[in-house]
């Protein structure tokens, strides 16, 4: 597994913005790249907002980037290192050869369509067929939280796809999408890929299933009433019954519904379960909603998130990636992390930026802390919560 060298630089600035320096590094950067850049992404923490417009632009003048996209975020990534409370911007240039990329914004008005995969469909029409990957970030606020993702993977075909959701300061902030010179503030922006070089996905949710596999038997929308015939509520308080003195006191406040992905699998483990966090609990009915809908025969598990878990479960994953990849180069990497992740998560900074880097020495990475994760996995692009979700631009097959 070759890493091209050059092929992709990453910077983080910080504040006071200072013109000049984006400028200098931006004509610096674009001699060094082999060709010109394929595109260019840009992440600013909040207090780097106001100035992602001109931003942008000393990106399409100095650094002749014909395509950019990116967004607002808790926090950015540059390398090996998360800026997680420092503020600032990153700017990653890629080269990627022989591959092009188009970007588009869908507005809100898509999302709130009569036929949300037509309404996709039209907007990525132009280059939705040569498309071999995408990358997409969106606002919630905007666009609720994920049932359009479905009507997305209509409108590309289930192509590989890598995101999240961006944010701000806190959960209640503005957000902002950034596209070439333009800052919105709705929907969704994304990116395609089309060419000789394709996304390879990472994915790691960094939670481990506690108890037994439940059946789900009386469920309405996103409220489960009983999962094996009993209140959900009961099942739960016999689990947490059932562990450990360390595992209870891990559970407080950690303990988490996780989807099982695939139904023929009979053993379920890390990496198996769509994780959900118990949204509403309702003593009285026994009943728990989470933010996706369910049908009954579905089957669940609790899950506990712990840092311990969490960096063995992204270490197997991306080195099972990496192994998969064989002789195919990387030429950069887009790491979408979660807000809770990090070091609130590990309890050492730059966590899941020292693994990409064991692995996969001398990669760039760029990135972004994010409210809730896309990826693609087997066609369908979902939400995942927790999770590094990671897009490994490689040369495709």
């Amino acid at each position: 597994m070759p890493v091209a060298i050059k092929h992709s630089v990453v910077q983080h600035f910080n504040l006071p913005f200072v013109e000049g320096e984006v400028e200098s590094w931006s004509k610096q950067q674009r001699a060094s790249l082999p060709g010109a850049p394929t595109f260019a992404l840009v992440f600013c923490a909040a207090d780097a907002l106001p100035y992602a417009e001109e931003i942008l632009e000393i990106l399409r003048i100095y650094a002749h980037a014909p395509v950019i996209i990116g967004c607002s975020g808790h926090g950015v990534i540059a390398n090996a290192h998360e800026f997680e409370n420092e503020g600032g911007f990153s700017i990653s240039l890629h080269y990627l050869p022989d591959t092009s990329a188009h970007a588009v914004h869908l507005p809100a008005s898509v999302f709130e369509a009569s036929d949300v995969s037509a309404a996709i469909t039209a907007e990525i029409d132009p280059f939705k067929h040569a498309a071999n990957a995408w990358m997409l970030f969106a606002s919630s606020q905007s666009i609720g939280s994920e049932s359009w993702l479905a009507d997305w993977d209509r409108a590309t075909g289930g192509r590989i796809t890598i995101g999240g959701f961006a944010c701000g300061e806190s959960h209640a902030d503005e957000v902002a999408l950034y596209i070439n010179g333009k800052v919105y503030s709705d929907g969704a922006v994304a990116l395609s890929l089309e060419g000789a070089v394709t996304i390879e996905s990472v994915v790691s949710q960094g939670c481990r299933p506690v108890g037994s596999p439940w059946t789900v038997t009386r469920a309405h929308d996103n409220v489960i009433h009983q999962i094996g015939n009993r209140p959900i509520l009961e099942v739960l308080r016999d689990t947490l019954e059932g562990m450990s003195r360390q595992e209870q006191k891990m559970a407080r406040g950690n303990i988490f519904i996780g989807l099982v992905l695939d139904e023929y699998k009979q053993h379920f483990g890390m990496g198996d379960f769509l994780v959900r966090n118990l949204a509403a609990i309702d003593p009285k009915t026994g009943s728990v909603a989470i933010a996706t809908p369910l049908r009954i025969g579905q089957n669940l598990q609790f899950q506990i998130r712990d840092g311990h878990t969490a960096s063995i479960d992204f270490e197997e994953m991306l080195k099972a990636r990496i192994q998969q990849l064989g002789s195919r180069s990387v030429h950069g990497a887009c790491l979408c992390d979660c807000i809770g992740r990090g070091l609130s998560l590990f309890g050492v900074p730059d966590h899941d930026v020292n693994v990409i880097q064991d692995i996969v020495p001398g990669v760039s990475v760029g990135g972004v802390f994010c409210n809730g994760e896309f990826a693609t996995i087997d066609g369908r692009t979902m939400l995942h919560g927790y999770a590094a979700s990671l897009a490994l631009f490689v040369d495709a097959v």
